[in-house]
């Protein structure tokens, strides 16, 4: 059986991993260090409008959310592994729209 390679996240959304990383490095420079192999696996299905980009196989456990925030307005949520070493997903709050580029 062949493993499904997934597309790196700074590949697919570059802009955004670098504001992930950017907004981390003070309160996590450990986690901010994990952003640029984070994998992309797609958009959450769980309803249309759902802004949550995966990192992780669909239904991972997130038992952990940490609230990225620009200026003190929240601009994004990480849900985190149960380690809190690993974001599995990723929820934009600021209203931004990101398009899918061609593969």
């Amino acid at each position: 059986m062949t493993a499904v390679q997934f597309r790196r996240l700074a590949e697919v959304f570059s802009d955004l991993a670098d504001e992930i990383a950017e907004l981390l490095e003070p309160e996590d420079a450990d986690l901010a260090r994990t952003v640029p192999d984070l994998r992309f696996h797609g958009r959450c299905a769980c309803k249309p409008t759902c802004t949550v980009l995966l990192t992780a196989a669909s239904g991972s456990p997130t038992p952990y959310v940490l609230t990225l925030e620009r200026g003190g307005e929240p601009v994004m949520m990480l849900d985190l592994d149960p380690s809190g070493s690993t974001v599995t997903g990723i929820e934009i709050m600021d209203g931004r729209e990101l398009v899918l580029p061609p593969v």
